[in-house]
């Protein structure tokens, strides 16, 4: 058993140091008019692109662990059948090899070690030059926009040691101002729109358009900033046309703690507020619209505001729409809808309570009740004398009569109320007054 894992344990140590060698290999290029840049590290094939600015004094070293070096060059594939040789000089355990090509793949064959590679290419004759740039007519700027214009965009390609073509992707940066929502805020704020990107710039569409009316520039592409040539254009004014959305309600004012019926039901009258917000004045034509449910097709109310307040005074289901465009009407935005529900009319009035017994529990004659339009109601003694009035459903009666409780006993009252059908209605009937030892001392005189 310990001779297996002495056995594991070497064969281990041979295959990491196998490892580490392959590794430790390392081409280094320099020369070109300007810094070599590495634009691929393609590891799956172990091969390295590295773009030079001219090919005056390009040189490509390399080191290892080890003294024999011997350096290929390669066009298309690797042909380990016939390989090119290129001559080097060594000096130690690193050599250089000075006679590179461009658009040439290059290799050093070292004792049967893992190979890597590198490719070179002279970015100079592929320059990224724009001449002219602007926003292209035939996309939905609503959604999206992307641009037209006149440059040189020159297609870089490298082989695999396998000799698959594979381009090398430019990269580009596009930059200009749009706005940000700020939920806590509930407001559209200034940012600076940046993103880098790959590939054709003129085959791009950018679906985060500006929401405001800003500066559009193009910059690139990358490899061009590293060398310090890069090439920029603009388009000094972009008027936008996208349009963002938020909408909320606030019910600002409905029943208390005595209405009853469930959350997702209000009690009429309901006054109800909603508001829009939006990338204004890109979005500058706001209309709300009010529904009954049942006839979709005519609208209640249609007003042209950013907010509106509505009271909602009948039984029923309601949609309310936001519908807005831009300033040249070309953009419309219409996703945002509420559904209200408004109960049905209830009343319920208790027969008894006890004033000033029990603070807070049944100390207060008042109705239970959802969606009452309008109130009134009156409480009498048994000669018909009028001891309170109240009309606000919401309120009652504490038992009082000019500064004290009543004694107890039997009361009359008389409650008129409309309901959400617009019928009014009346209810009579008695409320039973209970009274404690402890409190006969207030009660007053009727």
């Amino acid at each position: 058993m310990e001779m297996n894992k002495k056995r594991k344990t070497g064969w281990l140590l041979v295959f990491m140091t196998f490892v580490c060698t392959a590794f430790a290999q390392q081409y280094s290029v320099t020369g070109g008019a300007k810094t070599p840049l590495l634009a691929v590290d393609n590891t799956n094939y172990r091969i390295q692109v590295y773009l030079v600015y001219g090919m005056e004094n390009v040189k490509i070293s390399f080191t290892s662990q080890s003294a024999s070096h011997k350096w290929y060059r390669f066009r298309t594939r690797v042909d380990d059948l016939n390989p090119e040789s290129v001559a080097s000089e060594q000096t130690g355990t690193t050599s250089v090899i000075s006679d590179v090509e461009d658009g040439c793949g290059y290799y050093v064959d070292e004792n049967g070690a893992m190979r890597r590679y590198v490719w070179i290419i002279d970015y100079s004759k592929y320059e990224f030059d724009i001449r002219s740039m602007e926003i292209d007519p035939n996309v939905d700027r609503c959604m999206a926009i992307r641009f037209i214009g006149d440059a040189d965009v020159k297609d870089m390609f490298y082989y695999t040691p396998t000799g698959t073509p594979t381009r090398v992707n430019r990269e580009f940066e596009v930059v200009y101002g749009t706005l940000e929502w700020n939920n806590e805020l509930k407001s559209f704020m200034p940012k600076t729109y940046k993103e880098t990107f790959s590939g054709d710039p003129f085959a791009k569409s950018f679906t985060s358009p500006p929401l405001t009316d800003t500066e559009i520039t193009l910059s690139g592409d990358m490899f061009a900033r590293h060398f310090g040539i890069e090439k920029s254009a603009s388009i000094p004014f972009y008027e936008a046309h996208s349009i963002v959305v938020y909408a909320d309600t606030v019910v600002t004012s409905s029943g208390t703690g005595n209405v009853i019926g469930s959350e997702e039901e209000l009690s009429a009258p309901a006054d109800v507020r909603f508001r829009a917000f939006a990338n204004t004045p890109v979005a500058s034509l706001f209309v709300w619209k009010i529904f009954n449910a049942e006839q979709p097709d005519n609208p209640l109310i249609s007003y042209a505001n950013e907010e509106v307040d509505y009271t909602f005074d009948r039984q029923g289901s309601y949609i309310a729409k936001l519908e807005v465009s831009d300033r040249t009407g070309s953009c419309y935005n219409d996703e945002h809808s509420f559904e209200i529900n408004i109960t049905e009319t209830v009343m319920e009035i208790p027969n008894a309570f006890s004033p000033g017994c029990t603070p807070g529990i049944n100390d207060i004659f008042r109705v239970k009740y959802k969606s009452v339009v309008r109130f009134q109601g009156w409480i009498f003694n048994r000669w018909g004398n009028e001891l309170f009035r109240w009309t606000d459903p919401s309120q009652g009666w504490d038992g009082k009569y000019r500064g004290g409780y009543v004694p107890a006993g039997a009361y009359y009252y008389m409650i008129e109320y409309t309901g959400t059908d617009g019928k009014k209605r009346v209810k009579t009937g008695d409320v039973n007054v209970f009274r404690t030892k402890e409190i006969d001392t207030e009660i007053s005189v009727e």
